[in-house]
């Protein structure tokens, strides 16, 4: 998916130079001030990456995220990724060493964080030291921490991008214009396809039928207009929904949240 960012006057940034953790789980809290890049790392172990506050674009391999703040991200070892930073963020992130944890390592994965959780990671990162002792008081905190987060549920920022030409240029042109319609029938003529073709390849190449990935973009893509201080009525309109009601109540059964809750103050 492209980044829909501006990379005018970013400041580009490097990642930590840590080469071993000092114990199993590592707590990384660290501030990143807007219009900042953390430019293309990966590490030897897992991260959970979360933001206490603000919200930010993440490119991990071939796929773009925009992650709000009460989510977090797992980050497989080995994984490239990349953060663009449009607004100043809060980091407190995890760093776990491959044998702390018995998750597959299957890809990147976006998760709602609770506010028990939340609360807990905030715990972590400001009153366990870097050197806990594993047999202790704080070693035992860690442990129910990382049970906590490895069942947070999935959320549904996940939006794959076809690689077949034809398939693209149907999903680019609704990333650059979402208020218009973009039927099947206008997707069918863009790709130059029949419709049952059109819709076979299309699930086959994303995952989503194509009614799916049409509204999943937009209200993706809407999280970024609120942020930006843009009101729902505004959102709603701009990117094609008849009135804000309806907006809000598809933004609700996807998110589990009404769009109020992503904007600032």
């Amino acid at each position: 998916m492209p980044l829909r960012v501006d990379r005018r006057n970013w400041t580009l940034l490097e990642t930590s130079p840590l080469r071993r953790l000092p114990r199993p789980v590592y707590f990384r809290a660290y501030a990143i001030a807007a219009g900042s890049c953390v430019q293309a790392h990966k590490h030897a172990w897992w991260q959970f990456l979360f933001a206490r506050e603000g919200m930010m674009q993440v490119q991990a391999g071939d796929i773009n995220f925009t992650l709000p703040p009460d989510y977090g991200m797992w980050i497989p070892p080995r994984c490239a990724h990349t953060l663009w930073v449009g607004e100043d963020v809060e980091l407190e992130s995890l760093y776990i060493e491959r044998s702390a944890i018995s998750m597959p390592d299957t890809g990147v994965r976006v998760v709602r964080v609770d506010e028990f959780v939340r609360a807990f990671l905030h715990h972590g990162c400001t009153a366990i030291p870097t050197r806990y002792d594993l047999e202790g008081a704080d070693g035992r905190k860690v442990g129910v921490l990382l049970d906590l987060v490895q069942t947070l549920p999935d959320a549904p920022f996940h939006l794959p991008f076809p690689t077949e030409p034809r398939l693209l240029r149907v999903c680019l042109a609704i990333q650059a214009a979402p208020q218009l319609p973009h039927t099947v029938d206008d997707a069918c003529a863009l790709a130059l396809m029949s419709s049952r073709s059109f819709s076979r390849h299309f699930v086959k190449a994303t995952g989503l039928p194509y009614h799916t990935w049409r509204q999943r973009m937009r209200l993706l893509g809407s999280l970024e207009m609120l942020r930006a201080g843009a009101s729902v009525t505004d959102v709603a309109l701009t990117i094609g929904y008849a009135t804000p009601s309806a907006y809000i109540y598809a933004f609700k059964q996807l998110f589990g949240t009404p769009p109020s809750r992503f904007t600032h103050g």
